[in-house]
């Protein structure tokens, strides 16, 4: 058999010869052989991408100028040394645990103070300056009721709206101011000023032995007449005079009306809803379902005169307050029995108005014109 087959050129030749020695000495030769083959994993690496020069980088894609791209490293080092690196976490940022403007980041609550039928008082601290106030929590959940505000101009919560009408200068001072006020989800804070040192009137009647003289009396209830005659001035029922609605500084004797919570705007048609305290409670909503504003007030101040003077009220019962009679007890002056008897008229026609009131005899020494 004949094999025939072509020779390439001696020079050639020589050439390939010469090469393949060379190989055979580096290690490098390109003979096959049964281990896994230099060649292949040769053949592997040469299908990575092409090494390009620098200069053939900046031609095909941008690249940060070096003393940019040094700093930036520079700075990346830094962070993830200092524990400030950029690269985003599963934590909240830092900068949202605290928020401004809240109620929180102005005022301090220190120990509770009371507990009314639609919120809690406590002591509070205004941050900015130290200033001692009252802090009142009300739950939007015991009490939906807005009212337009003047000073905001939209509806707000009603109480806050009657607050805001009575702390509108010139202020009366037997009114608390309130201060400010927020506006929460579930519930709204009125901040109030709080005198130093005081408690409500009820405390301070039990305090004395139930009751008070004459003398005593009398220094409180001009200021209370004067408080609702203001209320009145301005068109704010209050609805809710009784003495744990009154504060009384204990060194002074001055004496501020509080809690709007059962208030209303007045208005000329009788209303057929009481809010307040049933033993203050004038007889004709008993009987009739209505009543009306200034002779409504001027009932639960006949209640209170006499419970500061006697250490009880002068009705027990729904039915004793219907039927209007009571009974005075001896060591009382003849002005004081004269001015109770008449605030206490059954008839809301008979009852003297606020300014007959401040104008009575019994007031003659403590009214200032």
């Amino acid at each position: 058999m004949i094999i025939l087959y072509s020779e390439a050129p001696r020079g050639k030749r020589k050439r390939a010869e010469e090469g393949c020695s060379q190989s055979v000495e580096e290690g490098t030769s390109k003979v096959p052989n049964t281990e896994a083959p230099a060649r292949k994993k040769r053949k592997v690496a040469a299908t990575r991408p092409k090494r390009t020069t620098r200069g053939e980088k900046n031609a095909t894609e941008p690249e940060a100028p070096r003393e940019k791209r040094k700093r930036v490293e520079e700075g990346d080092r830094k962070s993830f040394r200092e524990g400030t690196s950029k690269f985003p976490h599963t934590e909240a940022p830092a900068g949202k645990a605290t928020e401004p403007d809240t109620f929180k980041s102005h005022y301090v609550v220190g120990d509770k103070l009371g507990q009314g039928g639609f919120g809690s008082v406590f002591k509070g601290r205004r941050v900015s300056d130290g200033l001692q106030v009252a802090i009142k929590f009300v739950s939007k959940r015991k009490t939906g009721r807005y009212l337009y505000s003047p000073v905001e101009s939209k509806a707000v919560p009603a109480e806050v709206a009657l607050m805001q009408i009575m702390s509108q200068p010139p202020v009366c001072k037997n009114i608390v101011q309130l201060i400010e006020w927020f506006d929460e989800p579930q519930r709204y804070i009125l901040i109030l000023e709080r005198p130093d040192p005081c408690m409500d009137l009820e405390s301070f009647l039990k305090k004395q032995g139930n009751c008070m003289d004459e003398d005593v009396a009398r220094a409180i209830m001009v200021q209370a007449v004067e408080a609702a005659s203001q209320c009145s001035k301005r068109g704010v029922l209050h609805r809710d005079l009784k003495g744990d609605n009154f504060l009384i500084n204990t060194d002074t004797l001055v004496v501020k009306l509080i809690d709007f919570g059962c208030g209303d705007l007045i208005k000329k048609t009788p209303y057929d809803r009481y809010a307040g305290t049933f033993r203050y409670c004038p007889p004709e909503f008993f009987v009739q379902g209505s009543y009306d504003a200034d002779p409504a007030t001027v009932w639960s101040l006949g209640v209170l005169l006499f419970r500061m003077v006697y250490g009880n009220l002068p009705f027990a019962s729904k039915f004793e307050t219907m039927v209007g009679i009571f009974v005075f007890k001896d060591g009382l002056s003849k002005e004081c029995r004269n001015l109770i008897a008449w605030c206490l008229e059954w008839l809301p026609s008979k009852r003297p108005s606020l300014q007959q009131i401040k104008q009575h005899e019994w007031f003659e020494c403590t009214i200032q014109d």
